[in-house]
């Protein structure tokens, strides 16, 4: 389970983008046997991403668990793209991508005033060890790698160690994940740096943003089944921008290096609601 809250502003306009996700779930099989949970809701994330101010965007999720083995999965969770498409206990590999809207009509004039940032569609890899390894609970540290294909605007490199659990005897789940993310020279001047041209039209002045560690931060969600079918999943994401997105004039003099993410939705599962929490639970 996965979700990007609030990396880019503009999620709904985002949902074009994850078409190409969607035909993942072609490698089910059979069909008969997979599970799927459609989510949709209402969520506040900033809107671009180092902004102090929020904005209500649409919070969805689509999880395709038990393809052809009980530990694989496809999850689409807003922009963001997690699979686990090895048939292992413990191994952990897939398809990663990520979304990253363009940044045009935000809230603050001057951050406004700069160029549009590109589109990015980040596509990469996902890899991990699950150290419980248990049809309810488990503990992966793993690493995500995407790259812009669309535009060539550089790559994110992001450590994780997640936690899910499926309390036994009870209608609730849980998950938590602590992340980190690196950035390239190209992501960082695509999203954080300014210009000559872009400080003479919006005042702000010129800054250069290089390679580094973008951020670290906090994913926690827990998950409520009322029936077999239907649940809601309240979730949250608190991550503090560090070197030089933090010190970036959009972020440092007009926003915040604190950026938060919260949202909720209802969901309903198809076929046969598992258990089993190899990546795959649904709004994280």
């Amino acid at each position: 389970m996965s979700i990007n809250y609030g990396v880019a502003s503009g999620a709904g306009r985002r949902t074009v983008g994850w078409l190409a996700g969607l035909a993942l779930i072609g490698l089910a099989q059979p069909v008969a046997a997979v599970d799927v949970t459609l989510g949709l809701g209402p969520a506040v994330a900033p809107d671009y991403q180092g902004s102090d101010d929020y904005e209500l965007v649409p919070a969805w999720q689509l999880v395709v668990s038990d393809l052809y083995h009980p530990a694989t999965n496809v999850t689409v969770s807003g922009p963001r793209l997690r699979s686990n498409l090895v048939p292992h206990p413990q191994l952990r590999a897939g398809v990663a991508g990520l979304f990253i809207g363009e940044r045009d009509d935000v809230s603050d004039r001057r951050v406004d005033r700069l160029r549009s940032t590109d589109t990015a569609l980040m596509l990469g890899f996902i890899v991990g060890w699950d150290f419980l390894a248990q049809p309810s609970v488990g503990l992966i540290a793993g690493l995500e790698a995407v790259y812009d294909v669309a535009n060539d605007n550089g790559t994110l490199v992001s450590p994780h160690i997640r936690y899910l659990n499926v309390l036994p005897g009870s209608p609730f789940s849980v998950g938590a994940e602590l992340f980190t993310s690196w950035a390239s020279d190209d992501f960082m001047t695509e999203q954080f740096a300014i210009s000559n041209a872009d400080a003479a039209r919006s005042g702000l002045p010129r800054f250069r943003a290089d390679d580094g560690f973008k951020d670290a931060g906090l994913r926690v969600a827990v998950n409520y089944r009322f029936t077999d079918n239907w649940s809601t999943t309240l979730f949250s994401q608190y991550m503090r921008l560090l070197g030089d997105a933090a010190d970036s004039p959009i972020v440092d003099d007009r926003g915040n290096e604190n950026q938060f993410f919260a949202g909720l939705t209802l969901n309903y599962s198809f076929g046969r609601p598992g258990a089993h929490v190899s990546g795959a639970m649904p709004g994280y």
